[in-house]
């Protein structure tokens, strides 16, 4: 916190501030060669490039419609046990209770 007050304080205000450093036990030049050390990168490392196309590993317009919406099955036809609606009551049973009912 300490080395962002005081770049700070050079950079936007303009005056260089040693008590900055000293209340730190550092001078303001090693304070500006850890700025230099950590915050700068090089220009190199300022990118990251991916290493593989992940793109070219299927082709996304073509299963642009074949997966809908699944429980966790893939890609099925919608003849499935899983049912967004749930099963059918059997006959005899009890319902399930609203919670507003309980109360």
């Amino acid at each position: 916190l300490a080395m962002r007050a005081y770049m700070r304080s050079k950079t936007v205000d303009g005056a260089i501030d040693e008590g900055l450093a000293k209340q730190v036990g550092l001078t303001g030049r090693q304070i500006e060669e850890m700025y230099h050390l950590m915050a700068i990168a090089n220009f190199e490392d300022r990118f990251a490039i991916p290493t593989a196309h992940r793109e070219a590993g299927e082709d996304a317009q073509a299963l642009r419609g074949d997966c809908g919406f699944s429980f966790g099955n893939g890609c099925s036809d919608g003849r499935t046990e899983t049912s967004l609606f749930g099963t059918p009551a059997k006959p005899g049973t009890r319902r399930a209770k609203n919670p507003m009912e309980m109360a």
